[in-house]
């Protein structure tokens, strides 16, 4: 009896070690293994894809304009050299494992622009509008419309012609 309950608390340790590996608490890493841009009369739309749904945070830096996405718990397997991209506001797409586990690409970019980040089961689309933003102080709000009228002209009473 002794001997098979220390069989089969041996046998569920040895099925519990050998179905988990080391790390197995954490989930798989995704891959950052492509990006393409496409372009739009008004947009260019970059597309960043993953092996998996990617978490990320975007940071928009000025001074050099650019767009810095990095991917947690994401290994890098793209290119090694920046990708030239003549399609302003874009310069140039590049990327690099920033540190373990965190995977970074940079859009270098003209001048600061907007963004929209859209993610996908299959990685991230970055949509940038290619239309420069308007100047401060030259942006034109409509004010309220306000209703004028014109004093209205008296009008003549007639008058009454004597009758002989």
């Amino acid at each position: 009896m002794r001997f098979a309950r220390r069989a089969s608390s041996f046998g569920l340790l040895f099925l519990l070690a050998a179905g988990l590996p080391a790390g197995a608490q954490t989930a798989p890493a995704v891959k950052l293994s492509e990006v393409t841009v496409a372009t739009q009369p008004d947009t260019v739309t970059v597309f960043v894809k993953t092996s998996g749904a990617a978490k990320y945070q975007a940071e928009l830096i000025d001074t050099p304009a650019r767009l810095v996405v990095d991917f947690e718990d994401t290994t890098y397997g793209w290119r090694k050299t920046p990708l030239a991209v003549s399609a302003g506001p874009l310069k140039q797409i590049r990327g690099s494992q920033y540190r373990k586990g965190v995977a970074r690409v940079v859009v270098e970019l003209t001048r600061p622009v907007g963004y929209a980040i859209r993610e996908d089961d299959d990685g991230l689309t970055i949509v940038i509008p290619t239309s420069a933003p308007p100047l401060a102080g030259t942006t034109t709000v409509p004010g309220p419309k306000v209703a004028t009228s014109t004093p209205a002209r008296p009008t003549a009473k007639p008058t009454a012609t004597p009758q002989a």
